[in-house]
């Protein structure tokens, strides 16, 4: 839709379709063409917001006929509303593709999750209301034993279908209040909210347990999933760098021993 018709439509913001009464006999006196064109020649080239709840405002005037209008001004009008409809239409498209846009950049292609730039983005929100309301939390990092062995032995089809089973579960097991991530590769994040640390360590423990019991099956080989986990409590005074490297100094911790006693992968019966 080109420019001139937005300009147009703008106008109706201000514009008040009735002239102002005469003081003297108090008849009111039609809106002319020039009048419209003159109101069209004030408008800045930015604005357009409002133009819907302008063009709803004009339509029930002209539907009740006795808007005082010359018969060119009204033919103008009735152009101007239907450019406002159009354009209601095609704003509400453009928005559509926005949010979906938006959508896009912050959630992972493969499993549906949030993506890095999309959890720090809720970190950081979190850590807003925290200091705001002093509220507490745990953010949670997982990271896949041996899955660099599992692309080897089975193929990158097979190691995407071990990320979505994992993907899926933490998604399952935990609260809609909580935020969860994959962050790339074979690395994951959780984010509880509005919990004590105590509260927080019994789910983180929950959810060890339910991931290292994971198997999955991938045409005859069943293929047994084995995770480390790095946890660590936030607060009011918690800041996003500081919360993510004590969290992840936490996993690697808890990583460097268990990756000599993993189970070999094993096939199906």
């Amino acid at each position: 839709m080109g420019f001139d018709a937005f300009r147009l439509a703008w106008t109706l913001r201000y514009f008040r379709v009735w002239r102002p009464s005469d003081e003297t006999t108090g008849v009111r006196e039609p809106v002319t063409l020039r009048q419209i064109e003159s109101e069209l020649a004030r408008l800045d080239d930015g604005q357009l917001p409002q133009l819907c709840a302008a063009a709803d405002r004009l339509r029930r005037r002209v539907a009740q006929g006795d808007h005082g209008l010359e018969k060119d001004a009204q033919a103008l009008l009735e152009t101007v509303l239907e450019t406002a409809a159009r354009t209601e239409q095609t704003l509400a498209v453009q928005r559509a593709r926005i949010r979906h846009l938006e959508s896009l950049s912050i959630t992972d292609e493969l499993t549906g999750l949030l993506n890095r730039r999309g959890f720090h983005r809720e970190l950081d929100r979190a850590l807003a209301r925290a200091r705001r309301n002093r509220e507490t939390g745990v953010l949670l990092l997982c990271d896949l034993d041996r899955f660099k062995a599992i692309n080897d032995s089975y193929g990158h089809p097979a190691g995407d279908a071990v990320i979505c089973a994992v993907a899926d579960l933490l998604h399952g097991q935990t609260r809609r209040s909580d935020y969860v991530a994959r962050l790339g590769g074979d690395e994951f994040a959780v984010l509880m909210t509005h919990g004590s640390r105590g509260q927080a360590n019994r789910r983180v423990a929950h959810l060890a347990k339910a991931v290292n019991s994971l198997v999955v099956r991938w045409g005859d080989h069943l293929i047994p999933v084995t995770a480390s986990f790095g946890s660590e409590g936030f607060h009011w005074g918690s800041e996003a760098d500081a919360l993510m490297f004590l969290a992840d100094r936490a996993l690697y911790r808890r990583k460097s021993p268990r990756v000599v006693a993993l189970h070999p992968l094993r096939k199906g019966r």
